[in-house]
């Protein structure tokens, strides 16, 4: 056979101009076409997910020449190169992919009108209960309540605290019919109506009158007690004070102690209101519900002693150098304290028990 001679012709006008050229042989017997992608579908198959396009290879027989040409060859390989890890095309949207991220987005934002409806207050308050029953639980289990200042008070300002405690006691453990402040306007008020109706006559008395003259009698106890205590405040500190109902000093019924070892004293200008501070005592011993007592409860004597120091020179109270903190009854403990300041550095060595010379006699209507 005579040596073939092929060349390459691009065939114009074609729809497969960009991809296809035909091979004509030197006789024209022999015809190939080659086929292969465009130049667009090879800058796409950059892309992971792209398939390459056939790529074939065909020899087409000459009919004049089919004795020569009888077996058709026919060569074609096909590459389709897929990508693993299933990215998309770039510039194609993938609708699925947005609903998916908008949703940790819609998380945030519902997130963040919680904490925003939520606020400081929802928080405040979980803080509230928590901190409330926890003062609950101490009360039941200890029979101890701890109520702490942010700040320094004054020696007056412990003076009141004691007083309304002392107050408060008499009432909740019902030796008086009455609040204190309730019963000086009472008696004021009945004074006030004898005088104006003038009654010189004498009669007999009655029940009426018997109650009036205890009350009266226990007032004037009470606000002798209170102005002792008062004078005490100012000449000494008193870090601890006690409330013995009924028994005897050894072993009395009940027994209440106000504690102020770890508080904090200061003049007037620095020191927190005694209020404020009065406020927050009473709302500790509310939820506390330490003074309550589901057993009946009879009239007895309340004695107070308190603790100062020995050269104070008080003269009402009575020092007892030895005297004890009684054991054998339960103490309920009443603690006021300055946050961040202990008593560990205080020295009560020279600290001795003053006990009042009177009792207050408690009476019901």
């Amino acid at each position: 056979m005579a040596d073939q001679c092929d060349t390459l012709q691009p065939i114009p006008n074609s729809d497969e101009t960009e991809g296809s050229s035909i091979v004509h042989s030197g006789d024209g017997r022999i015809k190939r076409r080659l086929s292969c992608s465009s130049e667009r579908n090879s800058k796409t198959a950059e892309e992971p997910s792209m398939t390459c396009t056939l790529l074939s290879l065909q020899s087409v027989s000459d009919d004049s020449n089919s004795e020569i040409d009888e077996e058709r060859r026919t060569d074609s390989i096909k590459i389709n190169v897929e990508s693993n890890n299933g990215t998309d095309v770039k510039g194609v949207p993938n609708t699925e992919e947005k609903e998916n991220s908008s949703e940790p987005s819609d998380i945030i934002q519902d997130q963040t009108e919680t904490e925003e409806t939520s606020g400081p207050d929802d928080r405040k308050d979980t803080n509230t209960e928590e901190q409330d029953a926890e003062v609950v639980r101490k009360a039941q289990e200890e029979g101890c309540v701890d109520v702490v200042f942010p700040g320094a008070v004054t020696h007056d300002g412990c003076y009141r605290f004691v007083s309304e405690i002392l107050k408060c006691i008499l009432y909740q453990r019902q030796q008086l019919p009455m609040t204190y402040d309730q019963l000086v306007y009472s008696q004021k008020k009945l004074q006030t109506s004898k005088q104006e109706r003038g009654a010189v006559t004498r009669r007999p008395l009655h029940s009426a009158d018997l109650d009036l003259r205890k009350c009266h009698q226990t007032l004037q106890e009470l606000e002798e007690l209170l102005q002792q205590l008062e004078m005490l405040f100012s000449l000494s500190r008193v870090p601890r004070v006690l409330l013995l109902m009924g028994g005897s000093l050894i072993l009395p019924k009940e027994m209440y102690e106000v504690n102020m070892e770890a508080l904090a004293l200061a003049a007037g200008d620095q020191s927190l209101r005694a209020s404020s501070c009065s406020r927050q005592i009473f709302r500790t011993l509310f939820v506390a519900d330490l003074l309550s007592d589901n057993n009946p409860v009879r009239l007895m004597p309340t004695t107070v002693l308190a603790m100062a120091h020995r050269e104070c020179g008080v003269g009402w109270f009575r020092p007892k150098l030895q005297f004890k903190v009684p054991t054998r009854v339960k103490n309920k403990i009443i603690t006021l304290s300055t946050e961040g300041h202990g008593a560990e550095g205080e020295d009560w060595q020279d600290y001795v028990w003053f006990q009042a010379p009177t009792a207050i006699k408690g009476f019901t209507n």
